[in-house]
């Protein structure tokens, strides 16, 4: 045919026949096309599928990291718990043998005060019957010289008057009996001036102590602080034993530190109680009690050998004076800063005025005591509880008891003899009413018996 009558595809450039041939060349450039977008379709979505399993790789790897991260820091911290827990028992462990060789010493210089006090007693036991073997002695004499005496005067007046006898005897008797009345009244009065003087000595020797501790801690403390005022509290007043001002640069009275000294063998709690009342009476925020070294309290630490109450309200040191320097000077310094920062504030009168009450003593001793009883309170509750706990494990552990004793009374007589007794005297009789005939014929008395036997 001649190439007139051809057509050219313009998609191929490809000369045919007219007629079917175009049919199938369309289908063939259709199925070409079809093929070469699925192909690109294909790779397309393919590259896109691995990426999507890259990520998803990529991003299960960072999970597992994650997890391991938190699970190290997990167990870390529960280490560090693990090991203050040890440290924390460690301390504990060593506190409580403190106080165990503290009890221990504490009873051993009791015992020794125990046996000064019986030789004390043994040498005045010992010196009173000297004393009445002496008196004793001279009132036998006194009988001796006077029945020698009354011997003589019934020579001289047996021829005389038997009233006048009589009146004689009397009047010896008397005189005996006036001399032996005044021996007990002088010994009496003897003894008397004797435990007074003791007793005045004794009180004169603790309270010259006392003082001397006093005036030692005054005398220092107006050495090391030349620049405050260190007042005495008068001998006899309610109070303390001394009061400093704090006064620093060009001002005067910025806060009060209250003072009482103690020189004894044993600690009393009971003055920390006196301390905070008094110092709240007297509207001063901090106090110190300065103890004898021997008479420190017993959760001394001996690191910062010192001891507080109530917060930092009340500090308790030994009469060092380099702790009572160190000590005292960190509490005044943290006094006149606390002056500064509360003046430093410009702030309405109002609201200083209740600043002023809030910080005050008389606020704040209050408070500090309110929690501390709050404390005591829920201590006291718990050693309730512990003490109502272990009552009632000791009575269920009697009830048991009982129990046991009364089964082991019983199971051998059953042994013995089955019909002996009832078959259910082992069980509650609140638990028979319960049971029928049918549970009671299921119990094995013979394997109870077997048991019993085998366990003896």
């Amino acid at each position: 045919m001649p190439d007139a009558f051809k057509i050219t595809c313009p998609e191929c450039g490809k000369k045919f026949d007219p007629g079917s041939a175009i049919d199938n060349h369309i289908k063939n450039v259709s199925k070409q096309k079809e093929d070469k977008i699925r192909k690109e379709s294909e790779n397309k979505f393919k590259s896109q599928i691995e990426a999507k399993d890259k990520e998803i790789e990529k991003s299960k790897k960072d999970a597992e990291k994650k997890a391991q991260i938190e699970a190290d820091k997990k167990y870390k911290s529960q280490l560090a718990l693990k090991d203050k827990e040890i440290e924390k028992t460690k301390i504990e462990e060593a506190k409580k043998a403190e106080v165990s060789a503290t009890a221990k010493f504490k009873s051993q210089i009791e015992a020794k005060d125990k046996e000064i006090e019986k030789s004390k007693k043994d040498a005045e036991k010992k010196a009173q019957e000297e004393a009445e073997k002496k008196y004793k002695n001279q009132l036998a004499l006194k009988d001796k010289e006077n029945k020698k005496s009354i011997e003589e005067a019934e020579l001289k007046i047996k021829n005389k008057s038997a009233l006048e006898f009589q009146n004689q005897m009397q009047k010896k008797d008397d005189e005996l009996e006036k001399l032996k009345k005044s021996q007990e009244i002088s010994d009496r009065r003897l003894e008397q001036k004797m435990d007074e003087i003791a007793r005045m000595k004794k009180q004169g020797s603790m309270e010259l102590q006392g003082e001397i501790q006093e005036e030692r801690l005054q005398d220092y403390l107006e050495k090391i602080f030349p620049e405050d005022d260190i007042v005495d509290v008068s001998k006899g007043k309610k109070g303390g034993d001394c009061i400093q001002t704090i006064n620093y640069k060009d001002k005067n009275n910025l806060a009060k530190i209250y003072f009482e000294s103690k020189d004894t063998k044993v600690f009393n709690e009971q003055w920390v109680t006196k301390l905070l009342k008094d110092m709240q009476e007297k509207g001063i925020s901090n106090g110190i009690i300065v103890c004898a070294p021997s008479c420190m309290p017993v959760d001394l630490d001996k690191e910062r050998s010192y001891v507080e109450r109530h917060g930092n309200v009340i500090t308790i040191i030994p009469m060092f004076k380099p702790i009572i320097h160190g000590v005292v000077n960190r509490i005044r310094t943290i006094l006149i800063l606390k002056s500064r920062e509360n003046k430093d504030h410009e702030i309405p009168a109002v609201m200083k005025k209740c600043f002023e009450i809030l910080n005050s003593p008389n606020f704040t001793i209050p408070i500090t005591n309110m929690v501390s009883d709050i404390k005591n309170m829920k201590d006291q509750l718990e050693k309730d509880k512990d003490s109502f706990m272990l009552s009632l494990s000791k009575k269920e552990k009697t009830i048991n008891n009982i129990k046991d004793s009364l089964t082991d009374m019983v199971l051998p007589l059953i042994n013995i003899d089955n019909n002996l007794f009832p078959e259910n005297i082992l069980i509650p009789q609140e638990k028979v009413k319960k049971i029928t005939k049918k549970d009671v014929d299921k119990i094995d008395f013979q394997k109870i018996i077997q048991e019993n036997n085998s366990e003896d």
